[in-house]
């Protein structure tokens, strides 16, 4: 057994398999946005669109689609 607390332990043991989940959470999720938005970059969108992002994240309490939207408004800021 460890001598550091369990949150710690896993958050070492699955940093880089977690942050392999991110990269493709938000590749998908940008990828969608910018299919739905119809342009080649999250950089493009206007200032309403990004709102309905906005929107769309507050509307989610959690999960995948959240942290994408999370991370997709985190690189336009």
């Amino acid at each position: 057994m460890s001598d550091k607390k369990l949150d710690d332990f896993l958050a070492d043991r699955t940093a880089s398999a977690m942050k392999q989940i991110e990269e493709n959470i938000f590749k998908e999720v940008r990828e969608g946005v910018c299919e739905y938005f119809g342009t080649d970059s999250i950089s493009k969108l206007k200032e309403d669109q990004i709102k309905q992002i906005k929107e769309a994240q507050e509307a989610r309490d959690k999960g995948f689609l959240k942290l994408g939207y999370n991370l997709v408004l985190k690189q336009l800021r």
